[in-house]
Formats: structure tokens, C-alpha cells, sequence
């Protein structure tokens, strides 16, 4: 899983870079930024909830609305900088994140359920 995750996260930095570099628009560096911290989120939220199946029910509710509110005050602290220093770059930050998010999750689930697959051969 970390070697496709960390291959599409360089290959999705490369494509943004070339796209900032042909166009020339300094304001897509947010994408850069939303992309980086969107599959940040992502790889995240995927540890703590390995981590926390582990745990009976009350502890991993626990654990895991501890860490949803980290999650968010993490993305809420990004954004809030951002606007603040770079107001320009927030609507590319916005699709960044998005973009970020959803091509982690589909990798991690394209890595599950070839896992998964390959478990039920074994068995």
C-alpha cells in the first residue's frame, strides 16, 4: 500500500507541477498544497482506523472522534493560512484537497480489495 500511495502522490505532484509550469499561474500552487494535504488527510484517517479496530467499541469511538477533530483543525488551520497569506490560491486549494482525497481513497481501495483477493486464494 505505501508504495502506490507514495508513487501516486509524486506522480500527482509532478502533474500539478507541469500543469503550474505550462500555464504559468502562480495561484495553482494551492492545488499543490490541497493535493498534498488532502492525501495527508486520507493516509490518516486510514491509520487511525486500523488502529482503532483493534480496540473494543467505547475506546475506538473515543479514539476515533479524537482524531476526527484533529483531522479537522489540521484542514481548518491549512485553509485559514492560506487564506490568509495567499487568498488567490483558495479555490485551486479547494480542488486540490478534493483531488487529493479521492485518489488516495481509490487507491487504498483498489490496494484492499487486491489484499483481500489474494487472502481468499490463500485460504
Amino acid at each position: 500500500m505505501i508504495k502506490s500511495s507514495i508513487i501516486a502522490l509524486f506522480s500527482g505532484t509532478a502533474y500539478i507541477l507541469v500543469g503550474i509550469a505550462i500555464s504559468g499561474q502562480q495561484s495553482y500552487l494551492g492545488s499543490l498544497v490541497g493535493y498534498w494535504v488532502g492525501f495527508g488527510y486520507t493516509i490518516w484517517i486510514y491509520r487511525e482506523t486500523r488502529r482503532s479496530s483493534e480496540l473494543e467499541i467505547r475506546s475506538a469511538l473515543k479514539r476515533m472522534r479524537r482524531g476526527l477533530w484533529s483531522r479537522l483543525g489540521m484542514v481548518t488551520l491549512v485553509v485559514v493560512a492560506v487564506a490568509r497569506f495567499q487568498e488567490s490560491w483558495l479555490f485551486s486549494l479547494a480542488i486540490g484537497i478534493v483531488a487529493g482525497v479521492i485518489i488516495s481513497f481509490i487507491i487504498m481501495a483498489i490496494n484492499k480489495i487486491n489484499g483481500e483477493r489474494g487472502d481468499k486464494r490463500s485460504a
